[in-house]
């Protein structure tokens, strides 16, 4: 699958390439596609540094890269390297105790700080006193107010101009006293492409695979799910939102990790290694199959003291994906860090797992006759949709 990502250079007073602003792009086509502020970062950051070559992408320079309000109160400009990237904070963040206080850890940690698109308002003096760059609109804002704001501020910040389109306005944006430069005189966007090789499928087989293990090293998953922003972003999110564990916000991935606990880290993993794998045609069957998987956990945590909860829930989820993938389940399975158990009662062997499998099932297509030795199917399957949809508006609404 191809990815995109646009470049603007950045020019010092003496012309040379400081930085690039990357853009979001969903192709080939130079403009801007409309979408989420926090999904669109998430792409650019995922495909300037996991796709791409950062440093020929950058020329050896940094990356300005727009963050919104959620994603700067979570921290996610940590996740990245602080000498390769200039966090642009962009023009609707409210200056909240929340970003100011997010802001100075960052600036403590020495990342770069510039403000986006920058109009005064007596509101954003905090904002001004955490900054290190002023991004002005050449063309929006009048001469003076660009004049009075340099004059007043130039001493503590630097200023860059941008939409900077004729020689005429280049000329005059130097004499106002401005450090850097940006627009279309100098440079266009440029789109550049490449192809993605499923960099968050594989880090969270990963993850699988060392939660597997006898004794997990949480430092080593923390480690795995930090090279991935949106995953990284999605873990705290989760847990911060869904878990709740404990009263006090979680504020990095090992925290996370070590709070969330092992089975709950399992179930996570699993629920965003399906997601990932779902397309518009496989999102209602994805929908059952999360339904499935809880409603199974739920008949075993109650009714089967030889059937582990989880294995349950995870024969549950995965039973579509050789449909989900158009694969056979021999081959998918023999990729999947899961019991023996469970891979069996995937491939059809018979053992309690399948005989649960085949129950829910039966259920769903109408075909089973509950009788007084059988769990009370209905319950279960309401409670199992109620979770899903509770699970659902938390994470995928990140």
């Amino acid at each position: 699958m191809k990815v995109y990502v646009a470049r603007q250079p950045i020019f010092d007073q003496k012309l040379r390439v400081c930085g690039y602003e990357l853009l979001y792009r969903r192709s080939e086509k130079n403009i801007f596609e409309h979408v989420d502020d926090a999904l669109a970062t998430a792409d650019v950051i995922h495909n300037a540094y996991l796709v791409f070559n950062f440093r020929e992408l950058t020329e050896g320079t940094r990356a300005f890269i727009n963050f919104p309000q959620n994603l700067i109160e979570s921290e996610v400009p940590a996740l990245l390297p602080r000498q390769t990237l200039v966090v642009e904070v962009l023009e609707h963040v409210e200056p909240t105790e929340k970003v100011l206080a997010a802001l100075r850890s960052l600036r403590r940690k020495g990342y770069t700080i510039a403000l986006d698109d920058f109009v005064f308002e007596e509101k954003y003096r905090p904002l001004i006193g955490l900054a290190d760059i002023i991004k002005i609109d050449y063309q929006a804002t009048p001469i003076d107010q660009q004049k009075r704001l340099i004059d007043a501020l130039g001493h503590r910040v630097e200023f860059l101009a941008e939409k900077i389109e004729t020689p005429f306005e280049y000329e005059i944006a130097k004499k106002l006293g401005y450090h850097m430069f940006q627009g279309y005189f100098f440079s266009r966007p440029t789109v550049v492409h490449g192809a993605e090789v499923h960099p968050l499928r594989h880090t969270l087989v990963e993850v699988l695979k060392e939660l597997d293990k006898p004794e997990p090293d949480f430092r080593r998953i923390a480690s795995q799910i930090e090279r991935s922003v949106d995953l990284s972003y999605k873990m705290l999110r989760s847990v911060n939102t869904v878990y709740q564990k404990g009263r006090h916000t979680i504020q990095s991935i090992e925290q996370a990790v070590a709070r969330i606990g092992l089975d709950e880290m399992r179930r996570w993993s699993y629920l965003m290694l399906l997601r990932e794998l779902q397309t518009s045609e496989s999102k209602e069957l994805i929908k059952q199959s999360v339904i499935r998987g809880k409603m199974m956990e739920l008949i075993a945590a109650e009714t089967l003291p030889h059937v582990t909860a989880f294995d349950a829930f995870i024969t549950g989820i995965f039973s579509s994906l050789d449909v989900i993938l158009d694969e056979t389940m021999h081959t998918l399975v023999s990729e999947l860090p899961v019991e023996p158990v469970v891979k069996a009662a995937l491939l059809g062997e018979d053992n309690e797992l399948r005989g649960l499998l085949d129950t829910v099932l039966a259920y769903e297509q109408l075909t089973v006759d509950v009788d007084e030795t059988m769990p009370d199917l209905s319950r279960y399957y309401v409670e199992a949709i109620r979770w899903s949809q509770t699970y659902d508006a938390e994470v995928n609404n990140v």
